[in-house]
């Protein structure tokens, strides 16, 4: 590398005008420019080398920990790019999936292991606690609790549904 001088004509990129133009040394540090001037635009600003391009917008830099090297780093930069690539469930969506596998789970208590029959659902039927419900819509599900004149709940694989009866 050659040594600089203050007033010496360089080429180096403009920070302003985003080209490799001609600068004049401000200020040099050991044989380094460290201020120059651009001739183009008259911006004074730190030195950049011409050979010097920006980093492409997607590419991140690796930053290194002490006591790690640069292929710790690069790994965990990867892994940490393939984490962020891959779309997390929002806190709603993990709830959502929580509360669908619980009731699935109660269901299959309350409805597996029974050899009953399930009854066809109509609005005008007469149904008992723990008796099985064959629903067009729902499916099969068990009654849980009756609120009379004519209301009643009943756990099915996607929920708890109030439903109209005759009690």
């Amino acid at each position: 590398m050659s040594s600089f001088v203050t007033g010496q004509i360089i080429e180096a990129r403009c920070t302003r005008c985003k080209d490799v133009t001609g600068h004049v040394v401000m200020a040099c540090l050991d044989g380094v420019p460290v201020k120059v001037e651009c001739r183009a635009c008259g911006s004074v600003h730190k030195y950049v080398a011409p050979e010097v391009h920006a980093r492409p917008r997607g590419e991140r830099a690796v930053r290194v920990q002490g006591g790690h090297n640069r292929v710790e780093a690069g790994d965990a930069t990867v892994k940490a790019e393939k984490r962020a690539a891959a779309p997390r469930p929002t806190r709603e969506q993990q709830q959502m999936s929580r509360r669908m596998e619980e009731n699935e789970q109660r269901w299959n208590s309350l409805v597996a292991g029974r050899a009953a029959v399930p009854a066809a659902y109509s609005m005008n039927g007469t149904f008992a606690v723990d008796s099985l419900v064959d629903h067009p819509v729902f499916g099969t599900g068990a009654v849980l609790e009756l609120f009379p004149p004519d209301k009643m709940d009943v756990m099915f694989k996607d929920g708890v549904k109030r439903l109209r009866c005759v009690c």
